[in-house]
């Protein structure tokens, strides 16, 4: 069942995640267009609209980057709004699964969408780099991609070399970590902001403000804890202990790992408020 539920989530995520990949797609190639236009071997007067388009194009892709991001998780949280708290919940409600269900599928639903939609900045962003490397290297008949490919590994493998010694961990680790507190983060905003939803639930005439209202009170709350959670490093700095010996990941992981439970420990508090909003205080418009 709850494959069945994935696929109706996807049904109804999939059009506006395809509209948002259009958005991206086009400003990736429209920046990728303006880039390859630009030629030194040109005029001044050519080269100064070359580079004006190139500035307008990269402030396009900013906002196209931008507004995907946002986009994505308005996106999901609108879709969660309406088939739970709207007149479209009555349909969502009845279906033969269990709440804890339900919700499981449309937070799983919403966390695989924004992953998409991460990757495919990613993708957009190597390809703009891909493409500035290459029309750069044209202009340079004597020094070919294959050079500058092999340059840049021999002066990555240095820099992975030195990584450890000033960061006390290894390039490969220092990703990962990166990478789990990114997809634990992700997993937990999208359980917060569905939590926020049903808390503006709460406030029968105005729900959308009180959704707003309930997002930016976690918000606060988070920075207050974040802050605390970041004192023993602010300390420790401060203190004596500190010297050369202290390497930058053991200074600032501690408060890293702490502010990720923090995050995951508000996001189960957000699943219940979840379970409870939709099981013992439903009232859909």
């Amino acid at each position: 069942m709850l494959g069945k539920l994935l696929k109706y989530e996807w049904r109804g995520l999939r059009m506006p995640f395809i509209i948002l990949l259009i958005v991206l797609a086009s400003t990736t190639v429209l920046t990728c267009s303006v880039i390859l236009t630009i030629n030194p071997k040109y005029d001044e007067t050519v080269t100064w609209f070359s580079t004006m388009a190139l500035m307008l194009s990269i402030f396009l892709y900013y906002f196209g980057f931008i507004g995907c991001i946002i986009g994505i998780v308005l996106v999901v949280a609108i879709r969660f709004y309406k088939t739970c708290y709207t007149d479209q919940g009555y349909l969502t409600h009845t279906l033969p699964v269990s709440t804890k269900q339900l919700l499981s599928a449309k937070i799983l639903a919403a966390f695989v969408t924004e992953l998409l939609m991460i990757l495919a900045i990613a993708a957009s962003v190597v390809i703009i780099i891909q493409v500035t490397v290459h029309h750069v290297i044209s202009f340079f008949p004597d020094y070919s991609y294959d050079e500058f490919t092999r340059m840049f590994m021999r002066e990555l493998s240095y820099v992975f070399q030195d990584f450890k010694d000033e960061l006390g961990i290894s390039f490969g680790l220092y990703i990962v970590y990166w990478i789990i507190i990114l997809l634990v983060s992700m997993f937990s905003n999208i359980v917060t902001i569905f939590g926020c939803v049903s808390l503006g639930q709460l406030y029968a005439k105005h729900r959308v403000i009180g959704a707003i209202l309930a997002y930016f009170a976690q918000l606060f709350i988070m920075r207050i804890l974040s802050y605390f959670a970041s004192l023993p490093m602010y300390s420790r700095i401060l203190t004596s202990d500190y010297n050369s010996d202290v390497t930058f990941f053991s200074l600032v992981s501690p408060t890293m790992t702490l502010t990720l439970i923090l995050t995951i420990l508000m996001a189960v508090a957000m699943y219940f408020v979840n379970l409870h909003m939709m099981t013992k205080r439903l009232n859909l418009e």
